[in-house]
């Protein structure tokens, strides 16, 4: 299940919290070779996807949000 529109209210009630994203039952992609490389770049390209949803949501249901600096 992908819960894209409930994370921007998690984070109002949660925070501070981490979002945690990724893809359920994806193939095992390690070790990694030259041999799975297409799958590899595909799932990375799909959670960047993912990712992006996620901040869109968070932009537009919960503006006031704000993410901590780096190496908080």
């Amino acid at each position: 299940m992908i819960r894209h529109y409930e994370t921007p209210e998690l984070i109002r009630v949660g925070a501070p919290l981490y979002v945690k994203l990724g893809l359920r039952n994806s193939p095992d992609i390690y070790p990694s070779g030259t041999h799975i490389e297409s799958t590899a770049v595909a799932l990375s390209r799909e959670r960047v996807r993912r990712a992006q949803i996620v901040c869109e949501m968070i932009q537009r249901y919960y503006p006031k949000a704000v993410m901590s600096p780096r190496n908080a």
